[in-house]
């Protein structure tokens, strides 16, 4: 008996670090008491972009980093235009993890939110309300207190831990992040980043079944104007040469059948894994090329006059393609569509394409991390329709995944950009020890 208890007290002595490690000795309540205060407060700053001005967040953030006694630094691109980062020291026996997140949002129309304040911060129905609750400034907060619990437990790393808060990702990142990588790549040259895109869900990927997609590349905009020319006239009296008949028929053409598409290594492992995805908005814009009519204009004066017949109608398109996709081709396949008559401009080129790769041990480090708190979830790969900051980060050789680890219903997911953005408390917990569990395997030693 007495060689029993010996072993098990020896047992227990060796488990005691790795279960210290995990996080089995953090106050959770208070640290998510925390953050739920953080995020109320981070959602209150309107950072509307344009102008997407982002001082009194870039404050708000120091003082928390501060109090724990990390230094901060602030990279000014332009007034308001701030960038804010905070490193957690390791031997550099790697490269840095670079947590990501931007600090401005799309606008909110106040009106459209049913009586809630998109600026308010508000804590209702178990949800926190606001624009930037998801995208991206609660995913921001998910990350810094997995950081400041590093800091707090004292964990030995083997590579530095970057907290970086960038601005202006919404309009393009060139006061954010672009200018970081231009100006100071040198300070950040990061192995992995961990940014915004992908998630989990029950209803999303296959309908009853939790999967958590983590995003390994995403698709390219590309962005047209199509214009159509034709002769001005008397509304009472048609003609041949309508810009606006022009237009619609070539739009019609361009419509009429499915895009082409290309084979996409991401897709296909996402497919083999799951099997048939749940036909919806966002499995069927990750699976193909597509084109959205995203804006007509035409008549003449402010407001039109019904009784006039233009002579210019224009349009713009917004397509996205997938990894891999000839945007040459593509082109070619759109104005071949659209005929002679119609003019096409390209005002948004379509980037470099650079899929990570999904065998590394960060990838490795998440899907343990997630399945350790969520035993029924299938993590994959997989590909997002829209674009972050991690395009530019990839182009520099960074591995980049993008994640959220909560479990959004379809309502949630959708709410980015919507007039109902908000986040679940309850899962507050489970989102910031994913993220430093993850950071726990991946840089500590």
């Amino acid at each position: 008996m007495t060689s029993l208890i010996l072993r098990t007290l020896c047992l227990l002595f060796l488990l005691a670090p790795a279960t210290a490690a995990m996080g089995e000795d953090v106050d959770w309540k208070r640290t998510v008491g925390e953050a739920v205060d953080s995020l109320q407060q981070y959602l209150r700053f309107n950072t509307t972009n344009p102008p997407g001005d982002v001082t009194e967040p870039t404050d708000f953030l120091q003082k928390l980093l501060e109090k724990e006694r990390i230094t901060v630094t602030r990279y000014e691109a332009a007034p308001g235009k701030i960038n804010l980062s905070a490193r957690l020291k390791g031997t550099g026996k790697a490269k840095p993890i670079l947590l990501l997140h931007h600090m401005d949002v799309v606008p909110a129309d106040a009106s459209r939110w049913n009586g809630m304040n998109p600026f308010g911060g508000e804590l209702k129905d178990g949800y926190i309300w606001g624009r930037g609750a998801i995208d991206m400034k609660g995913t921001g907060v998910l990350q810094l207190y997995a950081f400041l619990t590093l800091a707090r437990q004292k964990i030995p790393l083997d590579r530095d831990v970057i907290f970086l808060a960038v601005n202006d990702e919404e309009i393009g990142g060139t006061m954010g992040t672009r200018f970081l990588l231009d100006n100071h790549y040198e300070e950040l040259d990061p192995e992995f980043v961990l940014d915004e895109g992908g998630f989990g869900s029950r209803e999303i990927f296959v309908n009853g079944k939790l999967v958590f997609g983590i995003s390994v590349a995403e698709k390219r905009a590309f962005w047209l104007r199509v214009s159509a020319r034709g002769i001005a006239g008397h509304g009472s009296q048609p003609n041949d040469h309508n810009p606006n008949d022009k237009l619609m028929r070539a739009l019609t053409r361009l419509f009429n059948a499915p895009f082409p598409t290309v084979s996409n290594p991401v897709l296909d492992a996402l497919v083999t894994k799951l099997g048939k995805l749940e036909p919806n908005q966002f499995t069927n814009a990750i699976r193909q090329t597509t084109v959205s009519l995203t804006s007509l204009q035409s008549g003449v004066g402010h407001p039109a006059k019904t009784n006039v017949i233009p002579s210019l109608a224009t349009a713009t398109l917004d397509a996205r393609l997938l990894p891999g996709m000839d945007a040459e081709d593509f082109l070619a396949e759109v104005k071949s569509r659209l005929g002679d008559e119609i003019k096409v401009e390209v005002i948004h080129p379509a980037s470099q394409s650079v899929v990570t790769p999904h065998d590394t041990g960060m990838f490795r480090a998440l899907s343990n991390a997630i399945t350790r708190h969520h035993p029924d979830a299938t993590v994959v790969p997989m590909i997002i329709p829209y674009g972050t900051d991690s395009r530019m980060f990839r182009l520099r050789g960074a591995k980049c995944y993008g994640i959220l680890p909560l479990v959004l219903t379809t309502e949630l997911a959708t709410s980015i950009h919507g007039d109902a953005e908000r986040i679940p408390v309850d899962q507050f917990e489970t989102g910031i020890r994913i993220y430093y569990e993850t950071l726990l395997e991946v840089a500590a030693h």
